[in-house]
């Protein structure tokens, strides 16, 4: 897995750009297949190894529209003056490449970077092909940048031409054919709130930290972790525990202005570096490429922890609907998650304790995670069909309606971000940046919190904000 370290003003500001002189689309999970669900609905999905292909699934039933999102970083583009055109060679024949904006905005100083829609019948065709090539070109058709395709392209073509809304599991994850492989990835939990801004998520985030470390075992928990935030990310609010072997866990949440709300998210491809060289790696992130992967179960375990905090949230902020029923959950090496009722309401007939919950609404469970099935429940606000097995071997089916209870009181939540922070000792960052790869840039066309300025609009900002601070 590659990261990026951009540290302070160093270099122009800019999500989308690399370090490597002959970069291309940056992609952290190459091999894979990673879903994503906008929150109209429509579904997303994203692979490697080259240039980044993504599908895209509207809610009209339409055919599924594909992208190709092109960058790359040189001198040659730094001195190109025209435009600059994306094209894409299969066994050396051009496959068509319609630009998604103005090529001209894809272009600022030794940047290039943007999306071109391709046909599906096009790809089909390149996903056979024994050879691709992949080129930024000027106007008179000079190469000015290329790529050879990797032994895995078509393979790469071949599994997103065969990603299907099926697939979709959860958050960055697709369907595996195991449930133990499914549970075994990590995702990217998010909850929208809506008539909650920003600011008050992050005052609540610091806040509910501070009530969760008033007892013995949420000492236990959640005491070796210390809130952040970051001064030039201002969506931004994180948590740096002890070290864990050689790494430093990291717990990111974004809260993305949508829609006059938040869109509440824990980022799970971030590394925070200081001027120090000490290093921060996201919790729940166990990769060879991380130098603490013998640890993998202490840091799924905090994992699942912190995914709770957005089942709180919703619980505080919106009507959130409850079976009466406390979920446990164990997993059995080779197996996926088996969810089991611990407590029942009084007055709840339905199910009894000890009861397996199987499936939820025809949906088998043994591929979610603990609190995202939680948090499943919680937004569930019609009747639900559970499948159960008793503890005698007996499966059969009940349907319930949960009991809908009122959003917690959120009355004085600090409206002043930055002045809360101050008075709260809250400490900012400002030497390192936390960075979340192009992974969200990837879902840009179907998502609308996902959007981001052009290339050109970017690299002009950033000039404006290096001439002011050098005044």
């Amino acid at each position: 897995m590659h990261y990026r370290y951009i540290l302070g003003a160093a270099l122009l500001v800019c999500a989308l750009w690399q370090p490597s002189a002959e970069a291309s689309g940056y992609f952290p999970m190459t091999k894979d297949v990673v879903a994503h669900e906008s929150p109209d609905g429509s579904l997303s999905f994203a692979t490697g190894p080259d240039v980044p292909l993504t599908k895209v699934f509207g809610r009209d039933g339409e055919r599924p529209a594909y992208y190709f999102r092109f960058w790359a970083q040189n001198r040659r583009i730094g001195n190109e003056q025209g435009l600059i055109h994306a094209r894409l060679l299969a066994d050396g024949q051009d496959v068509k490449l319609e630009p998604v904006e103005e090529e001209a905005d894809m272009h600022a100083a030794d940047v290039f970077c943007g999306s071109y829609r391709v046909a599906e019948d096009d790809l089909r065709q390149a996903a056979h092909a024994a050879s691709c090539e992949f080129q930024l070109v000027d106007d008179a058709g000079k190469i000015l940048w290329k790529q050879q395709g990797k032994s895995k392209t078509a393979e790469a073509f071949q599994k997103i031409l065969a990603a299907v809304p099926a697939s979709y599991l959860r958050e960055g994850v697709v369907r595996d054919e195991k449930a133990v492989d499914s549970v075994r990835r990590d995702s990217r939990p998010r909850v929208f709130l809506p008539s909650i801004t920003p600011g008050e998520v992050q005052a609540w985030l610091v806040l509910h930290h501070q009530v969760l470390l008033q007892d013995k075992l949420g000492r236990e928990l959640w005491g070796e972790f210390r809130p952040y935030y970051h001064k030039s990310h201002d969506d931004i609010v994180f948590f740096m525990g002890r070290a864990i072997g050689d790494g430093v866990p990291l717990i990111t949440f974004e809260t993305r202005p949508y829609a006059g709300g938040t869109m509440l998210a824990m980022m799970k491809e971030q590394i925070l570096e200081d001027r120090y060289w000490h290093t921060a790696r996201t919790v729940g992130m166990m990769t060879a490429a991380d130098d603490i992967v013998s640890l993998t179960s202490v840091w799924r375990d905090l994992d699942d922890q912190w995914d709770g905090f957005l089942d709180d949230a919703y619980k505080t902020f919106q009507p959130y609907a409850d079976f009466g029923f406390v979920l446990d959950c164990t997993h059995k090496k080779g197996e996926g998650n088996r969810f089991f009722v611990t407590k029942v309401r009084e007055g709840v007939t339905s199910l009894a304790p000890n009861e397996e919950l199987l499936a939820l609404d025809g949906e088998e469970l043994a591929w979610y995670k603990p609190n995202e099935l939680r948090l499943k429940l919680l937004q569930h606000k019609d009747a639900a069909t559970f499948r159960l097995r008793t503890p005698a071997g007996e499966e059969r089916e009940v349907k319930m309606a949960p009991v809908l209870h009122q959003p917690e009181n959120t009355t004085g939540l600090p409206q002043d971000r930055d002045a809360f922070f101050k008075a709260g000792k809250v400490k900012g960052s400002k030497e390192a940046v936390v960075d979340a790869g192009n992974y969200p840039v990837l879902f840009s066309q179907a998502d609308p919190t996902y959007a981001q300025p052009s290339t050109r609009e970017l690299y002009e900002t950033a000039v404006e904000k290096k001439a002011a601070a050098e005044k």
